[in-house]
This record gives C-alpha cells, structure tokens and sequence, in this order.
C-alpha cells in the first residue's frame, strides 16, 4: 500500500505537478483538521470523566486475591536497591504477593547486583522462607532481549502461582504504597469486562531542567485528560508501559497464541499495542486513582532514544492492526478503527509533516513565491491559517493553564511556567526523532533504544537482606526514606504524600 501511494505521488509530481501539490497540502490540512478536532473532543471528554468506584480494601482483608510485581530491569543496577525497596513499601500481604525481578542472563552487572543484595532466585515453587515474596527471574536466552520477552517468561512463574492480577513497575518507579489494593477494590465493584487499570504517572525531578518540565506538563496532561477521555468515549487506550494493573484472565484471553505470549515480544511499544487488543476483544480499560513517580529524561539525548522508539512502536502497532483493515473495522466498529488510526498513526505523522510546514511557512514569507502562494487555493488557506493561528494557540494555552493549576495545587513552582514558551524546540526534536526511526523502520532496523535510569539517584552502600519482607541497611542512602533531594537546588524536600494528596482531590 505504501508503495503503491508513493508510485501515484511520484507519477502526478511528474505530469500534473501543481494540481498534485495542492492535492498533498489538502489532504495534509484535512489531516490536521480531523487530528485536532479528535483531541478536542476526547480532552472535553477527559475532563468530565469519573474514575469508577471502588471497594476499600484493608492489608490484612482475608479475600485479598494472589497479585504478581514484575520488575523488569536491564543494565540498572545503579538503582536495583531502591527498586527493591520502593517496591516493598506496597501495603500487601508477603504471603499473597509475588514479585519478580526480571533480568537478561548476559546481565551480569545486575545479576551481581541482585546477589549482593542477598535477593533469592526463583528456582521453582515459591519455598517457605521468610522475605522471599521478592525474587530474582533471569530470563534465558533465544528470544529479543526486550522488556515484552522478559514479561512473556515471567506469565509461566505468574500462572504457576496463581496470581490472580499482575502489574508492572519500571525500575525508576515511586508507586503509592496502597495502589494495590485500590487496584484489587477497583476490580472487585466493577464488571468482568473491566481488564486494565491505569494509575497516573508523574515526575519526581520535574523541576531540573527545561526538558524535565515538558515532560512533566506533557505527562499531567496525558494522564489526567487524554487518557481519561479514551476511557469515557470508549475509544482503545495506549496503554502506558508501567502502573497498569491486569486482570489475569483477561491477558490470556487476548494473548497473541492462545496459553501463548501476552506480549508482543518483538513491538516496541508492547503496551499500546495489548490496548489495542484488549479493545478488540471486548474489554474495556479505566483509570486508577492512584499515582506513580517517576524519573523525567534530564537531557535531549535520552529525549531521543525514548521518541525513537514510541514513535517506531506507534507506527509498527498502527501497521500492525491496520493490515486487514476490513477485519479491524469490523471488529472495532467504522468510528473507532478511525479514531485509532488518527491517534496510533497519526501521532507520528504530524511529528513527520510539522517541520514540512514550518520551513514552507517559512519560505513563503522570506520569498514571497508564486508558486508556494499557489499551492493554496482559497479553500485550503482558510483552513490551514485556522490550524497554524488557533491550534498553536490553543496548545500553548492549555500547556499554560495546566502548568498553573499544578503549580498552585501541589508543587509551587510557578517558574516552570517559562519553559512551556520552548514546546516548539521539543516537538522540533521529536520530530527529528520521529524521521530516524521512519528510516530505521523503512530499513528493517528495530532497534530498542532502552531509557537510562538514575541520573538523579543517590549509590546504594552497603549490602541489603530481606527479613521478613523488609529490607535493611543500605537501600536508601539518604536517611529517611520518605526524602527526597531536589536535582536542581540541592535541598531537602519533605514527604511528597501531602502534595500528591492534594493533587488527587483537585483532579479526581
């Protein structure tokens, strides 16, 4: 198909060269039109959305269900201890928790990272000694060394358990430490057909640099607007790759080979491509009222690797689903094979065509060219002057009117508001991203470009031991746990439970 669209662009640039680029410049307007109409109406969506109710669950309720963490984790064993140790903070029953620590067999840095923190290694059922809730899968070698591959090993080891739901925390994460059972207490007062719940994510290092306040602005707006109104409209959700909580059942049940692999071991965004499945499959996917910290990218290097591959992911999942698409229209239905396509797909377009429409824009008013002039007939230029004034416009306001509202709800910092004025550069840069990984994709090169962690992490000393569940000297080398060093000024900052509290009041 791709082909066969390049060939009759190629044959009307050649023999009506002026009426085919006024085609193109239509259809990349509509585009924008239909993108930005779409994200209007899902963010209005967003923001009537309520999360669905749940059933207070206490730690030591008797029908607490078997629940599985898996932690996956590659060459981060700069900050395996503080995993470790966040993630026992969870207020669940040892006895009802399984938590895996998924690591490469060739990983020997973290392997040996795991054995001087005294973790045990899973080798077969789950023995009777204390603390072992938390253990180590090494995952063998012959699949794609990437996060989907290690969490299709860890299913054997989850099933064998009988877990009854599963989560997932990436190695930087900072979950609430009753996100479980809000989890379970979600599921247990909603329907069957309720298979994911997805708990907010947001940054703890928001405030170090420019890049890190885009991030953070981008994420608040992802998950407190976008996301939600995917869920109120019914529309599939792109799961994000950590904090969604599964029904087990429900995972099998859309798994790619039935009793087979849950995730696509070889898709770089394995995550919106299991939303997408779960939609066709009938499920539906809701918001936790819960929140999980993370790390932001603290530079445009790492800005890069992580754009690189979500937006090879996005365009594989699009291609992936869209292949049969009398099928996928029939299994979804006209309006959200539409809607997915606009979102999965064209995410990375735009990301491909803004800077196209910036340098046009650009050569027009430094040239003043017939030619560019003429490639906007009265019923294109309306349209695309409406995109370029109110859609940015629009953008710009909202990124404002929500770095505002955080500001004054929780965190007070204010002086983020002056890095919303340099979007553009980021977007510019994604979109560089965006064209490398089009190439690499075009070249059958995946790549997976993996997102360093703990650039703000204080060294583990020392060595940890498990007793009883609890770990002891060295995991957080900062004294109190509940600290935390700000990256930019260097002082302490008290307990952010008080602020994430007061977040979830305004926002829930």
């Amino acid at each position: 198909m791709i082909v066969l669209v390049s060939c009759v662009i190629a044959a009307g640039l050649y023999s009506r060269p002026k009426l085919t680029g006024i085609a193109l410049v239509g259809v990349c307007i509509a585009f924008y039109v239909a993108t930005a109409v779409l994200k209007l109406v899902i963010t209005v969506a967003g923001n009537r959305y309520r999360p669905p109710p749940l059933i207070r669950m206490a730690p030591g309720t008797p029908s607490l269900p078997p629940y599985a963490v898996l932690l996956p984790v590659h060459k981060e064993a700069n900050v395996l201890g503080h995993l470790v140790s966040r993630v026992d903070k969870l207020r669940y029953p040892r006895r009802r928790l399984c938590v895996l620590i998924l690591i490469e067999q060739d990983d020997h840095e973290t392997l040996e990272e795991a054995r001087r923190l005294r973790i045990p290694f899973v080798s077969g059922p789950r023995c009777s000694t204390p603390g072992d809730h938390i253990r180590v899968l090494v995952i063998p070698p012959g699949g794609p060394k990437t996060k989907p591959n290690a969490l299709n090993v860890a299913m054997d080891v989850v099933l064998r358990e009988g877990c009854e739901f599963v989560t997932i925390y990436d190695a930087e994460d900072r979950p609430e430490a009753d996100q479980l059972l809000k989890a379970v207490g979600t599921f247990r007062a909603a329907p069957p057909e309720l298979a994911c719940l997805q708990a907010e994510l947001a940054f703890w290092n928001d405030d170090t640099n420019w890049v890190t306040a885009l991030y953070w602005i981008g994420y608040k707006i992802h998950f407190t607007r976008f996301l939600p109104g995917l869920a109120r409209l019914g529309l599939p959700v792109p799961l994000g790759g950590t904090s969604n909580h599964f029904r087990v059942d429900a995972l099998l049940d859309v798994a790619l080979q039935s009793g087979g692999e849950v995730w696509d071991p070889n898709n770089l965004t394995e995550d919106a491509d299991l939303g997408v499945r779960l939609a066709v499959g009938g499920y539906r996917v809701e918001l936790l009222r819960s929140m999980t910290m993370e790390e932001a990218p603290v530079s445009l290097g790492v800005v890069d690797k992580q754009q690189r591959r979500w937006k090879a992911g996005y365009l594989q999942t699009g291609l992936v689903h869209t292949r049969h698409p009398v099928r996928a229209m029939r299994r979804l239905g006209p309006i959200r094979w539409l809607c997915f396509n606009l979102l999965m797909l064209g995410v990375p377009m735009a990301f491909i065509l803004n800077p196209l429409s910036m340098l046009l824009t650009i050569a027009y008013f430094v040239t003043r060219a017939a030619s560019i002039d003429s490639l906007f007939p009265t019923a294109i230029y309306y349209p695309a002057i409406a995109v370029m004034v109110v859609g940015n416009f629009t953008v710009l306001h909202e990124l404002i009117q929500t770095c505002m509202k955080e500001a004054g709800n929780s965190r007070g910092r204010f002086g983020l508001l002056r890095y919303m004025l340099l979007a553009q550069f980021m977007w510019l840069w994604m979109s560089r991203s965006t064209y490398i990984a089009t190439f690499e994709m075009l070249a059958g090169k995946r790549t997976w470009h993996k997102t360093p962690h703990g650039h703000a992490e204080e060294p583990v000393e020392g060595s940890m031991t498990l007793h009883r569940g609890i770990p002891t000297r060295g995991v957080e080398s900062r004294g109190r746990p509940e600290m935390q060093m700000r990256a930019t000024d260097r002082q302490w900052d008290p307990d952010p439970s008080w602020r994430r509290d007061r977040v979830k009041r305004e926002q829930w």
